[in-house]
């Protein structure tokens, strides 16, 4: 083989690889832009849960049966007091259903739920066109019990049913006391089968029997 043709073939050789190394380093850039699109879009999502769970917390100081926190998950609103429910029975107490309704007039106003796109950052609205997102806040409110068994004359056939009506039943107080949308809420009843700790005593067992309401906000893709 002549040198002329070795120095051809090694030309093309480096070429070659020098538009394999542009191209990954092409689409290395790509994804690192990308990511960092996606991080001021998380930390803008961030700033109006954190907004929302401030707004919360104000509304319900005075609300005993209700305790606010800030999770990664969202804003969780625990509901977890003998005296919410009666023992066995699905229908909150007195007290629970007075707070539950003001609890659905706060979500009302919050500013999640009722979010001006005008206010994004340049860069997240730019995105956010691209990506073809929208906005949407949620409520998904979930059943728990404990593991003792239902009362064979309660009318009720197991601890799944029980948690899931309960859930039911303050869906139906927030959606009727709010404004919102009842396609934003959502039900899910899972009776002793997530505990948050053991059921081997009474201070466990009570633990366990509760209510979460959990309010969530992201950027979807439009279906």
């Amino acid at each position: 083989m002549s040198q002329s043709t070795d120095r051809a073939k090694s030309v093309w050789l480096l070429t070659f690889g020098d538009v394999v190394t542009l191209l990954i380093t092409f689409f290395i850039l790509m994804i690192v832009l990308n990511k960092g699109e996606i991080s001021r879009v998380q930390k803008f999502t961030d700033l109006q849960l954190d907004g929302s769970y401030a707004q919360l917390l104000k509304e319900t100081s005075e609300e005993s049966f209700l305790k606010v926190e800030r999770n990664s998950n969202g804003i969780l609103i625990l509901i977890a007091d003998d005296q919410a429910f009666e023992k066995g029975g699905l229908t909150p107490s007195v007290q629970l259903q007075n707070q539950l309704k003001q609890l659905g007039k706060a979500l009302s106003d919050l500013s999640i739920f009722k979010l001006d796109l005008g206010i994004l950052p340049r860069e997240v609205r730019k995105h956010v066109s691209q990506e073809n997102l929208q906005w949407r806040a949620e409520v998904n409110i979930a059943g728990h019990t404990d593991n003792d068994p239902i009362n064979p004359f309660s009318g009720l056939r197991n601890n799944w049913f029980l948690s899931t009506l309960r859930a039911e039943q303050v869906m139906r107080l927030l959606y009727e006391s709010s404004t919102l949308d009842k396609e934003l809420f959502g039900v899910a009843g899972y009776g002793e089968y997530r505990p948050l700790v053991d059921n081997d005593s009474p201070e466990g067992k009570a633990k366990n029997r509760r209510i979460e309401i959990l309010i969530t906000a992201t950027f979807e893709k439009t279906r």
